[in-house]
């Protein structure tokens, strides 16, 4: 029944995501990043007091997408690296859910569409942000169905804001734009629902309220964590550092352009996008997919991703099904080849890693910048445009140790996790954690786990995160 519902451009899509999905549970690709300290608190002990609790604020995402990982580590018998790749593929099998249920419910398939496509650009980095869009979605396609009554949508608006409020503040960002969208097409004329805009604009309220409560009564108490968020708080408003992020991954501007491209007919009806033009921004696209899709993409995809979602269900809002998925099949055939690309030279970096870690594996816990080791590779700073924005395959003479490694170097305390699990807990490689960098955890959370640490490995693992990794 599921398959002949399936539109060949859905095929596409989930094709890419199962493809995404495999190969990211295969290298274990969130020990990479954020991931690393996210899964790990739910082996190490409890996740909430570990390290949750300094996401209050996004706790529903938190939850919804490693809350599960965490309950099988105490409901089965798992070694560090089948806990791994257990949490790996409940992590991936969240936005699956969430596309579904947008799928039951939506009038049209744009939602689902849309939503499926932006996942695939953001999966690899463990972003609240999934969870939150995949929420706000939901509340879009319940919106867009004109069967639904006033109070039925006045329901699902309070309800799902009071849930989308722990997510991500991006969601009201999202609901904003799309609020200006339907003023603006209303003013000059073109068609937009009415009875949709008092919706809209309480979400808004109720989201930026939201946000504003959890800053101020769910605040985090790690300093470096505090830090950190104050130093990112204006990416998602900063036009310029957005703008700046699509010159160092071209790859991001051809797939916002072809997530946008269906809604042009919507904006004004005398505007069309030549098939030529579509071409040309997916053969583009798939060059920078192959040959300049980095371990840090995803990452710098967030900040752009969501207004250009928001957009383009703005426009697909106001424009009749059929007319939106005949403009849309060819661009998102394209994008869905374009992320699955992507997500094959991604792996093959993080397969490259994963085999240089491997090389330095040693039992017990080593310093890798000790003196007396084998050099280190140190992080490079990203020029906006070099060798690797083009054929990153040929940009320095050594691809491992001169672009993979200085890529990966972003995330000093990954390390440890990443050596952790893929040893099964034999081997710990770390750095010293600079001055200024995000650490972790906080001490005492730390040494509770410690004093409850249910084997020798583990407990060596709390012991070497209570020396290193945690703030006093």
């Amino acid at each position: 029944m599921i398959r002949k519902a399936l539109d060949p451009c859905d095929i596409a899509l989930l094709a890419a995501f199962i493809l995404s999905a495999g190969l990211g549970i295969w290298n274990n690709c969130l020990l990479f990043n954020d991931g690393a300290v996210l899964l790990s608190v739910g082996w190490l002990g409890d996740a909430w007091d570990l390290y949750f609790n300094q996401i209050a604020g996004r706790a529903v995402s938190t939850f919804a997408t490693f809350g599960p990982a965490w309950a099988a580590r105490w409901m089965f018998d798992l070694s560090p690296g089948a806990y791994m790749a257990l949490a790996h593929a409940l992590y991936f099998a969240v936005p699956l859910g969430l596309w579904l249920v947008i799928r039951s419910i939506e009038p049209q398939r744009a939602f689902s569409r849309l939503f499926l496509a932006t996942t695939l650009v953001l999966i690899y980095f463990p972003s609240e942000l999934i969870v939150g869009i995949g929420l706000w979605m939901i509340w879009v396609a319940l919106l867009a169905d004109p069967a639904r009554s006033i109070r039925q949508t006045t329901v699902a608006t309070l309800g799902l804001g009071l849930v989308m409020a722990f997510t991500h503040p991006s969601t009201a960002a999202m609901s904003l734009l799309f609020l200006i969208i339907g003023l603006v097409r209303l003013r000059y004329g073109r068609p937009f629902p009415r009875r949709v805009l008092a919706a809209v604009a309480a979400m808004t309220v109720l989201l930026l309220g939201g946000y504003a409560l959890t800053s101020r009564f769910l605040p985090p108490t790690n300093p470096s964590i505090i830090f950190a968020l104050e130093m990112g708080r204006y990416d998602y408003v900063d036009l310029g550092w957005m703008v700046a992020t699509l010159s160092i991954f071209p790859m991001l501007a051809a797939l916002w352009l072809l997530q946008l491209a269906p809604g042009i007919a919507g904006a004004n009806p005398r505007w069309h996008v030549p098939s030529s033009a579509i071409t040309l921004v997916g053969v583009l696209g798939l060059w920078f997919a192959a040959n300049s899709t980095s371990l840090l993409t995803p990452i710098f995809a967030r900040q752009s991703a969501v207004y250009v979602l928001a957009l383009a269900v703005a426009l697909a809002f106001a424009m009749p099904h059929p007319v939106w998925s005949v403009h849309a099949r060819r661009p998102l055939m394209w994008f869905a080849a374009i992320t699955a690309v992507a997500a094959v030279s991604y792996n093959i970096d993080l397969w490259l890693f994963g085999r240089f870690v491997d090389r330095h594996l040693e039992p017990g816990v080593i310093n890798v910048d000790a003196s007396g080791r084998p050099s280190w590779p140190l992080q490079r700073r990203r020029e906006a445009m070099d060798t690797s924005t083009f054929f990153k395959w040929a940009a320095k003479p050594d691809y491992v140790r001169d672009v993979v490694l200085p890529d990966y170097q972003r995330y000093y305390q990954s390390l440890a996790f990443y050596s952790f699990f893929r040893s099964d807990g034999r081997s710990v490689l770390f750095h010293r954690i600079p001055p200024g960098q995000w650490i972790p955890f906080e001490c005492p959370p730390v040494e509770r786990a410690l004093a409850r640490a249910r084997g020798d490995l583990d407990r060596r693992f709390l012991a070497f995160l209570s020396e290193n990794y945690c703030v006093r």
